[in-house]
């Protein structure tokens, strides 16, 4: 157990300082874009365009890949690379012409999407809506042919050229929109998206090469394609539930101020920046190791590991969140506050985004625990309870967005985050009958004494400084700082194990 786990840190700490490299280039696109474009109308039209076919990629992406690591993992472990790899080539051969078909559809229905899309435009700004949808749909296709790739890579615990994407997609941004934004304008970003899927889907197949290469199989002579299509299914139809709900954001976002969809946008790449360092590598590298740790029938171990995970998310995230709700206006203001971003636009961001900050957590603990539920290959409940839990969002985020604006639409989803992780908390009951929420509750409320300390400790620097950057550095460095000295004092298991590896590997070091 300790070794895997090891293994387990090591790989994440190794991806999270690349990410964070990635993504310290990313707040220098999202800077550029806010630079040149601001919150206006036309780049509310370009986001809602793009984050629609954004949302259809997703949960097709998402339904596909976690299938396939599953099956690819278990097929690996049992009958080798080569009965592995047809599973790839079948499940090629399958998807192209289904994503050629939805293409066709979504072609076709692009009218009734625009209004879908954004109800309150007149038929002038639909007509503009639709032309940008027809632009970007053909980004699905880049984006199903590079999660093969992607899900590969994973499979083969190789994830550094598939964590790439964020590095060449905000190059390729910059440069475009320093060198085309006059001629081009909004033009610049879609021809961006292009140039970086193409560069980035030919890096994954060259690498991809030493784990795959295609030949052409009967899809009938592949068995486990019809588990990979079964298994799929049902998180396709939640991740599509899932998606509704964020159209519905959208939407409403787009009934709100003008520029209410960028800001919405703009907050949520900077949540992103938290979820993709701070948990989505942990929980890709987390979903493998369950695969394996399920094919080898250790539930022992897959509980331990689990618990160790949720404990550890909780005491990173919620600090994380205080001093993201704290810190909104400079946080926001250090990214984009310059050029075509104006105060108007900071408010807007600002406050969208502590509406996602509050869902840090939930949204951390929450994906740990479904990908426990797809590791067992049970994805029926994840796929009803996240139903469920959209309904919850979409009805709280037109409710609270008649109340608070924008910060009602980003509170309404980490609601949504929170009410599905309890509920999938309870079907994992199921398959761990050992499992309950209750063995978290020590280490949340171990949280208390930081977080009132977090919150004295930011009003105290705010009052002696005015410099957006030394606030937030300060909070950051001085607030996780002391938070973590708090905790070592709580005396939680996984906060004293992570320090005896940190202490480990420095000595080693040394010697």
């Amino acid at each position: 157990m300790a070794k895997k786990t090891h293994g387990i840190m090591a790989t994440t700490a190794i991806l999270t300082v690349l990410t964070l490299c990635f993504k310290a280039l990313g707040f220098v696109k999202q800077a550029v874009i806010a630079y040149y474009f601001g919150t206006t109308f036309e780049t509310d039209i370009y986001n809602v365009a793009f984050n629609f076919v954004g949302m259809l990629s997703s949960a097709f992406i998402k339904s596909i890949t976690l299938s396939i690591v599953s099956i690819y993992t278990h097929t690996l472990v049992q009958k080798g690379r080569e009965a592995a790899s047809k599973i790839i080539s079948a499940c090629l051969e399958l998807l192209l012409p289904i994503v050629l078909l939805v293409l066709l559809l979504v072609y076709m229905l692009t009218p009734i999407i625009a209004k879908m899309l954004a109800p309150t435009y007149s038929p002038t700004e639909s007509i503009l809506l639709q032309h940008y949808l027809q632009i970007c749909y053909p980004f699905f296709l880049f984006a199903v042919i590079t999660l093969i790739w992607t899900s590969l890579m994973d499979s083969n615990k190789d994830f550094v050229v598939s964590r790439t994407e964020s590095f060449i997609t905000s190059s390729i941004t910059i440069i475009c929109c320093i060198v085309f934004y006059k001629s081009l304008a909004v033009g610049s970003l879609v021809l961006a998206q292009y140039l970086s899927y193409i560069i980035f889907g030919a890096l994954l197949i060259i690498r991809g090469r030493r784990y795959f290469k295609y030949s052409f199989v009967r899809i009938s002579e592949v068995p486990e394609v019809k588990t990979v299509l079964i298994t799929a299914l049902p998180i396709f139809i939640g991740g599509s539930v899932s998606q509704i709900n964020k159209i519905v954001d959208n939407s409403i976002s787009t009934g709100l101020a003008h520029g209410s969809a960028t800001a919405l946008s703009y907050a949520v790449s900077l949540e992103d920046f938290v979820c993709i360092v701070l948990i989505n590598n942990v929980v890709d590298i987390l979903y493998v190791n369950f695969a394996n740790y399920i094919a080898e029938d250790n539930k022992e171990q897959l509980s331990a590991t689990m618990k160790f995970a949720i404990n550890s998310m909780i005491c990173l995230m919620i600090p994380i969140t205080i001093i993201t709700c704290m810190c909104s206006k400079e946080i926001v203001s250090i990214a984009y506050f310059r050029g075509n971003f104006n105060k108007d636009s900071l408010v807007m961001t600002s406050a969208a985004l502590i509406g996602y900050a509050v869902g840090f957590t939930s949204s951390g603990v929450r994906d740990i625990v479904i990908r426990v539920l797809y590791s067992f290959k049970d994805t029926k409940g994840p796929m009803i309870t996240g139903s469920f839990a959209v309904a919850v969002n979409i009805i709280s985020s037109i409710i609270l967005s008649r109340y608070i604006g924008i910060m009602g639409v980003s509170i309404a989803s980490s609601i949504c985050l929170t009410v599905n992780f309890f509920i999938n908390s309870h079907m994992i009951k199921k398959h761990m009958p050992e499992y309950t929420i209750s063995q978290f509750l020590p280490t949340l409320l171990k949280q208390i004494p930081g977080a009132f300390v977090l919150v004295i400790l930011i009003l105290v620097i705010k009052q002696f400084f005015n410099s957006n950057i030394i606030i937030f550095v300060l909070s950051a460095v001085l607030g996780l700082g002391v938070y973590a000295l708090i905790l070592n004092v709580m005396k939680i298991d996984e906060v004293y194990a992570i320090k005896e590896k940190l202490l480990s590997k420095l000595k080693r070091n040394e010697a």
